[in-house]
Parts: C-alpha cells; sequence; structure tokens
C-alpha cells in the first residue's frame, strides 16, 4: 500500500486537525450554495405571471 503520511504521532495529528478545518469550510460554502440555490428556485417559483398582450 502507498502510504506517504508522516509516521510519528504529533504530525499526524496536526494533519488530521488541518483536514478537519478544511472539512469545515467545505460543508460550510456548500451549505451556502444550497441555501443560495433555493432561494433562487423559490424566487422562480414565485415569480408572477407576466401580463397577458391584447393584440
Amino acid at each position: 500500500m502507498f502510504d506517504d503520511l508522516p509516521e510519528d504521532l504529533p504530525r499526524l495529528e496536526t494533519l488530521r486537525v488541518w483536514h478537519t478545518l478544511w472539512l469545515g469550510r467545505i460543508d460550510a460554502k456548500i451549505a451556502a450554495v444550497q441555501q443560495r440555490q433555493a432561494e433562487a428556485e423559490h424566487g422562480r417559483r414565485r415569480r408572477p405571471e407576466p401580463p397577458a398582450v391584447d393584440g
């Protein structure tokens, strides 16, 4: 198995914290994008019909 991770516990723990922080940032960004998409969809559904043109 290819394993390029450090062998010592302090560096492994540092990597774990680092990646946990990144996952938090990624999860927050995903939630923000999902919220924006939901708001945009809600706006499209609530948009009034254009007025009828008599012609």
